[in-house]
């Protein structure tokens, strides 16, 4: 499928960080007046999902994004308001920007997102579901140590909608029906201090301000004044509308771009581009590497639709969940997401193929284990034993960064918690690998059932 998501950004961002770089004293002239601190920082919200093989689509808009007040701020500080159409099986190896934006500094209670319209779409070619969403949409994401913005800085806020957690049946057979619960992460990072998003990010826009050096400005196709700045270098891959690798001094004013890369923060934001794809042709396609990769290609079995030839160039980049990889990590039966163009064939008959300017070896999806705490962890242990429905005992050792997220369907809330949280009788879903040790279940993940658990001790 084509990608052509907008991105959204507020032109005072630029503004906001500028002062922040520049608004110091201005020499050692003692009748200098110091320039005003500031009282603002800046917000980049980014999406980001875990996708699921049962549907083609999952779509959703965003509606609101809203930071509700704490410590040091009064009131709401909208982030973001209109329509941000999103379908977030786009985002499973991507992040994509919402917004930029600027708000009070502060410390903030809450993350609220409002959401509407989910849309299921199954990968069977069944008829779309639109499952009920809990509190008419709200999602409000807590952290209880606060979501700081310091003045002057960037908040980066990661929100992985965890679309493969948040879905499931209710019910068996014809009778079964989706329900919607708000399994969503946030990451808040600063930016500032080197914190980045580890999540390439995929941004789509028109190209301007060009600087033969290897710089340009992105802006959104739908609203012009929305941009981002775009940095290259010799280790960038460029590739022209029939997906052909080309060079970066091909790139026009007014060109449509797709851009992978990864953010960093300098006087502003910066996308630091690993793969730049010129002429808005650039598709994805997943599946299963159906032969061995050889004189420079494979043949891909498509998920959606039979098989494809996967050209590989020189320039073709290889990532998997955390890091750039060599090419040797696609191999025969891996699952991976091809992105590139399909070129015009010369003869109809001629086999389907694309040119890869990314191959992202997919990693395995996480086992999963559902019941009841029956014997918390004790501190300094970070072990416990979980006794599912049918009454089978398992150990499960919870990793050192796993997440711990307190799912409240009621009120739409969703903390970050931590190990201390877990406790006796509370219902979960536990996500992970099994392993060979005394402890046989590695978690990387507990999401607590609020609404079926006792209370928080």
């Amino acid at each position: 499928m084509t990608i052509s998501k907008p991105m959204l950004a507020l032109p005072a961002l630029a503004a906001s960080l500028f002062i922040a770089a520049c608004g110091g004293s201005s020499g050692n002239n003692e009748h200098d007046i110091a320039a005003p601190q500031p009282t603002k920082g800046a917000v980049a919200l980014l999406f980001t999902d875990r996708a699921t093989d049962d549907f083609a689509e999952i779509n959703l808009n965003v509606l609101e994004a809203i930071l509700i007040g704490g410590d040091g701020v009064d009131g709401q500080q909208v982030l973001f308001e209109g329509i941000e159409p999103i379908n977030l099986l786009d985002l499973e190896n991507f992040s994509e920007p919402v917004i930029f934006g600027e708000v009070d500094a502060g410390i903030y209670t809450k993350l609220r997102l409002i959401i509407d319209e989910l849309e299921l779409v199954p990968a069977d070619g069944g008829p779309s579901q639109y499952p009920p969403l809990p509190a008419n949409g709200k999602i409000d994401l807590l952290d209880p140590q606060g979501i700081e913005v310091l003045p002057g800085r960037t908040l980066i806020a990661e929100i992985d909608m965890e679309a493969n957690k948040a879905i499931h049946i209710v019910g068996n057979g014809n009778s079964g029906r989706y329900q919607f619960r708000p399994v969503v992460k946030a990451n808040f990072m600063d930016g500032d201090a080197g914190v980045l998003p580890d999540t390439l990010a995929r941004v789509v826009g028109t190209a301007g301000m060009i600087d033969p050096a290897g710089t340009f400005e992105l802006c959104d196709i739908e609203t012009p004044d929305s941009c981002i700045d775009i940095s290259t270098d010799d280790s960038t891959s460029v590739f022209d509308g029939v997906g052909l690798e080309t060079g970066f001094n091909t790139l026009m004013d007014g060109d449509t771009v797709v851009v992978i890369g990864s953010y960093a923060v300098e006087s502003n934001i910066v996308l630091n581009a690993v793969i730049l794809e010129i002429g808005g042709n650039a598709e994805q396609l997943q599946g299963e590497v159906v032969s061995d990769p050889a004189d420079d290609q494979f043949l891909l079995l498509r998920n959606d639709d039979g098989d494809i030839v996967v050209e590989l160039q020189e320039g073709t980049k290889y990532y998997d969940e955390n890091s750039a990889v060599e090419s040797t990590a696609v191999v025969l039966g891996a699952e991976v997401e091809v992105e590139g163009v399909q070129p015009p064939k010369a003869d109809p008959a001629d086999p389907d193929l694309i040119r890869a300017a990314l191959v992202f070896i997919e990693s395995e999806e996480d086992e999963q284990l559902s019941g009841t705490i029956s014997a918390a962890p004790a501190d300094p242990s970070r072990q416990f034993t979980l006794t599912t429905a049918d009454m089978m005992e398992h150990c499960i050792d919870v990793e050192q960064d796993a997440d711990i997220l307190l799912v409240d369907v009621m009120n739409s809330e969703v903390t970050m918690g931590s190990i201390a949280d877990l406790a006796v009788d509370q219902v979960v879903d536990i996500f992970g690998e099994i392993v060979e040790s005394e402890c046989t279940f590695s978690a990387n993940e507990v999401i607590v059932d609020v609404n079926a658990s006792p209370p928080a001790p």
